[in-house]
Parts: C-alpha cells; structure tokens; sequence
C-alpha cells in the first residue's frame, strides 16, 4: 500500500503546469502508479478548466476578431489521426523493459524512453542522471542492490525519492513501489534496502553526508547529483 503522497499543492501545480520538468515527471509516474492521486489530480484539472471557461467571457468586440484563427486551429486538431484502442494497447506492450543487475522493470510511460541507461556503478549503487534538468532541478534513476544502503546525509535543498519497484527501509517505515518521498535539510536518513530497489530522484542541490568516510565525498557532492 503506497504510503506517501504528492500534497494537494503540488497536485495543482502539476495540473496548471507550475512545476520543474523533473518534478512533473515524478508526479506524473506516481499517478500512474497510484489511482487515489489520479483522482486528485482530475479533480485538480476539472477546477482549473472550471476557472478558464469562466474566465473566457470576453468583450464581443474582442471575441469578433478571434473565430478564423481558432476554427483554424480545432480544424488541425480534428484532423489529427487518432490511434484505435487496439494500437494504444500494443504500443504500451512493446515499450521495452529496463535491465539492471540481473532484474528487469516496467517503467512507468512517462519514463518508458529511458530504458537502456549508462549506470555510474559504485558498490551496489548505480545511478544515472536524466536529460530533464530545469530550474535548478536534476533529475535520475537511482537502483541499489538487495542490502545496499546509502550513506546517512541530508539536504541544501529538497530531494523527491518516487519508488517505482522494490523496497526502501527508512527506521520503522518501509516504502513500496509507488511511494513519493519528499526530504529537505530538516531531514537527516541513511535508507536502505532488503530486497532492492530501482527509484526516480530529484534534487535542486548537492547532499550533505554526516557520517564516516562517506563526509570525504562532500567536496565533490555538486558532481553527484
């Protein structure tokens, strides 16, 4: 049972397209994973289409300048083939699973490109970073091996850790796949994994290690993330 959930702002943001790129991204792979957020996030949507058409009350005088450009623009739209329900389910079928360690993953359609990734391999962490930086914010697919863990460390900025397989053992708490995990500097974790695990993270700054050796790697933290 998914346990953490985008909030209601972040939804909304998402829905009116206030987000970074690899925040939207994370939201959107939790909503496939997640229907309760699906749900939200239509409800979302339906309230901001409500505001447009009551906000779309314009003058006559301004409205009479707009029909040959907008008929023109619904003409090309209508006119766009649309793919029959047959061919969307064969497209999801054939999107190619993503290979790892000796395990295979089904990734959620909005990362379904990224399936041949070239991992940093360190221990039983690889990670590789995604071409969706924007306003600061990077963005990877982590994969930690059953029994990895990394190194206690806390944040300059937030950290969104979205599970998309596996298990993650924070303390008490152990998250599943779909599990959206929002850390920031009030947070300080060392989590880790039983059975591993395959994650989407995103960070707008550099970690901090706190403990051990791992603090060595502090100078070259900006290179990591």
């Amino acid at each position: 049972m998914i346990k953490t959930h985008p909030t209601e702002l972040m939804l909304r943001a998402f829905a009116a397209d206030e987000l970074p790129l690899p925040l939207a991204v994370g939201v959107s792979a939790h909503c496939e994973l997640c229907p309760e957020c699906a749900a939200r996030l239509q409800t979302c949507e339906e309230a901001l289409a409500r505001q447009y058409l009551e906000s779309a009350d314009q003058p006559a005088a301004m409205s009479e300048t707009m029909p040959e450009e907008l008929d023109a623009m619904l003409a090309g739209i209508l006119q766009q083939p649309v793919a029959s329900p047959s061919e969307l389910g064969q497209s999801v079928r054939q999107a190619p699973e993503l290979r790892v360690a000796g395990q295979s993953y089904r990734l959620p359609r909005v990362l379904a490109r990224h399936h041949a990734p070239k991992w940093r391999h360190v221990g039983a962490i690889r990670q590789h970073s995604l071409p969706l930086d924007e306003m600061g914010a990077r963005a990877s697919l982590l994969h930690i091996e059953a029994g990895g863990r990394i190194p206690e460390h806390t944040h300059k900025g937030y950290e969104l850790t979205l599970l998309l397989a596996g298990n993650m053992q924070e303390g008490d708490i152990c998250y599943q796949a779909g599990d959206f995990i929002w850390r920031d500097a009030s947070h300080a974790h060392s989590p880790h994994t039983p059975d591993g695990c395959l994650c989407y993270t995103v960070q707008d700054a550099p970690v901090h290690f706190t403990k051990g050796l791992s603090r060595l790697l502090n100078g070259i933290s900006h290179r990591l993330y």
